[in-house]
């Protein structure tokens, strides 16, 4: 794979919507996105779901007025909305998502928002469900999906071999789980 040096004139193609230039964005940054999700991802289904996630968000910030200030900087860019949406997917818990719909329409801005207010409604009853949880299980979960902190740091902070911490692990997802289904019926 050969890497790209980005420049205004680019994004400004990809800001007017030149199909050639977005076919390249797609076919450029979806490679590197795929090589980076299938390393944080046991889902095929859940990276590509991401992928384009990323692609919407990215779209979406380069087509806005003040759109991207540092087009040189696209590519770390692109890398920290996947970072930021692969937080999401972990906080909200969506690890088998609905198959996506094999054919794309055209842009459609009201399923845009209606994903979104979705997207918030998801985050905060999961946040409202780890706020009711026993603080050990809200401590081990934060770690884990927020904070990603390795499991021998987790251990070491609470005091228990990795054994253990699997544990307890499988215990705090089964109360979230419990809670989860009780506030949202899902």
């Amino acid at each position: 794979m050969q890497f790209v040096n980005f420049d205004l004139a680019y994004v400004q193609r990809l800001s007017a919507g030149d199909s050639d230039t977005e076919r390249h964005f797609v076919a450029y940054f979806g490679e590197l996105l795929g090589i980076k999700l299938r390393a944080r991802v046991r889902s095929a289904q859940l990276v590509e779901e991401i992928r384009q996630e990323v692609f919407l968000r990215t779209f979406r910030l380069i087509r806005r007025p003040d759109g991207i200030r540092q087009p040189e900087r696209l590519g770390p860019l692109v890398n920290s909305i996947c970072d930021n949406v692969v937080l999401e997917f972990r906080r909200a818990g969506d690890r088998d998502p609905a198959p996506l719909d094999e054919k794309f329409d055209t842009r459609d801005d009201a399923v845009d928002v209606e994903t979104e207010l979705l997207s918030v409604e998801s985050s905060t009853a999961v946040r409202h469900v780890l706020e009711t949880l026993p603080r050990r299980e809200q401590l081990l979960l934060r770690a884990v999906y927020f904070d990603e902190k390795q499991r021998d740091q987790i251990c070491r902070e609470q005091g228990v071999d990795r054994e253990y911490l699997r544990v307890l692990l499988h215990r705090a997802r089964l109360i979230f789980k419990a809670k989860y289904v009780e506030l949202t019926g899902k």
